[in-house]
């Protein structure tokens, strides 16, 4: 089955493309590396698959052309080269979207349950990945189809539940690129207890949405 991002603090994504546009190309997109520009926690390697996805590195981890062409990028120029990106990787979701004619969250959510078989809690972070996305990109000057331009609202709080772990199955056709742990880096486990998880993560979704909520 296939799988789609779902970065745990979606608003890590523009630091980091912002990092990628301004610093030297490393031979390999590593957790080391990651720990080296600033992502030092453990949810952070969901980076790594963000930028597999959207085709910045390749299987091996190594950066592809297209990293190497937003370097230096400005704000402006990046949003217009990510868009088609976006709409590439995304294809099968806008045109779920574009089927059911409806870009409601919770519909958007269920599609990346079936398409998937996550939980809940992981599709509605691959909603919110999407959407921090979206915010990110120009689709309107973006050399690309305006049927495609994605109007993906992010999920309520009250969508995002507490769920089992689940294993995420590759993030395309191709393997997934493997991810070594942090060799100097800080992991931390936090356990919150059960009963206190539905308005920790409410709180989450609110600070990382709250000019949408």
């Amino acid at each position: 089955m296939k799988t789609y991002p779902a970065v745990r603090d979606p608003g890590s994504i523009e630091l980091l493309f912002r990092n990628i546009r301004s610093k030297d190309q490393p031979e390999k997109m590593t957790s080391d590396y990651l720990a080296s520009i600033g992502f030092r926690r453990q949810p952070d390697v969901k980076l790594l698959e963000l930028l597999f996805f959207l085709g910045f590195i390749d299987s091996n981890l190594t950066p592809t052309e297209q990293w190497i062409a937003i370097k230096g990028m400005t704000d402006e120029q990046f949003k217009k080269v990510l868009a088609p990106a976006i709409e590439k990787s995304y294809k099968s979701v806008f045109e779920h979207q574009l089927k059911e004619k409806t870009t409601d969250s919770k519909v958007l959510m269920a599609f990346f349950k079936k398409e998937t078989g996550v939980s809940n809690t992981e599709s509605a972070y691959m909603v919110l990945t999407l959407q921090v996305l979206s915010d990110l990109a120009d689709f309107k000057k973006a050399a690309s189809s305006p049927a495609a331009e994605p109007a993906v609202p992010a999920p309520n709080s009250d969508e995002i539940v507490q769920a089992q772990k689940n294993t995420l199955p590759d993030v395309s056709d191709e393997p997934a690129p493997g991810i070594n742990t942090f060799a100097n880096g800080v992991s931390l486990n936090i356990t919150i207890p059960a009963e206190a998880m539905d308005a920790e993560l409410t709180a989450i979704v609110k600070e990382l949405l709250k000019r949408v909520l």
